[in-house]
């Protein structure tokens, strides 16, 4: 029986695909909602930080990301409420997306991960699969991509 179900939620048209299914899988069988994202985290070295701080330069705002993912997460539970989901989450972490998203639905006892699928756009995508891909492959739970 499914009881508990995680998003992952990032804001391309795949995820919000894969919100308004999963959606429509909550209301029908009673399920929990989590709406999940994850912020890649973006590591400057120390010492590029101290030189950008030192010449008075923009730096990389961590806190934008975070507002960002607020935002997208914002929009998902609106698309759930609309589609008659009571019990819903919503939950932003910084981390590795793929192994983030795993571990999340473990701790969280999710009896299935809903995810939209991406094309592989970069290298690492290239080399180790899409994020999609990647949880599929590490999740002990059921996982469905959506197109």
């Amino acid at each position: 029986m499914i009881k508990k179900i995680l998003i992952a939620v990032d804001g391309s048209k795949h995820s919000l695909a894969s919100v308004a299914l999963g959606a429509e899988i909550a209301k029908g069988v009673g399920a929990q909602l989590l709406l999940y994202h994850v912020v890649k985290p973006y590591s400057l070295p120390e010492s590029l930080r101290k030189f950008a701080k030192a010449e008075h330069m923009q730096t990389f705002d961590p806190e934008l990301l975070r507002k960002g993912a607020q935002y997208l997460l914002s929009g998902a539970l609106d698309a759930a409420r609309k589609a008659g989901v009571k019990d819903v989450e919503m939950e932003t972490e910084e981390g590795p997306i793929a192994r983030s998203i795993v571990e999340r639905a473990k701790s969280y006892k999710a009896d299935m991960i809903v995810i939209g699928s991406r094309g592989m756009g970069d290298l690492e995508g290239m080399l180790r699969g899409g994020v999609s891909s990647r949880v599929e492959t590490m999740s002990k739970c059921p996982v469905l991509v959506v197109k």
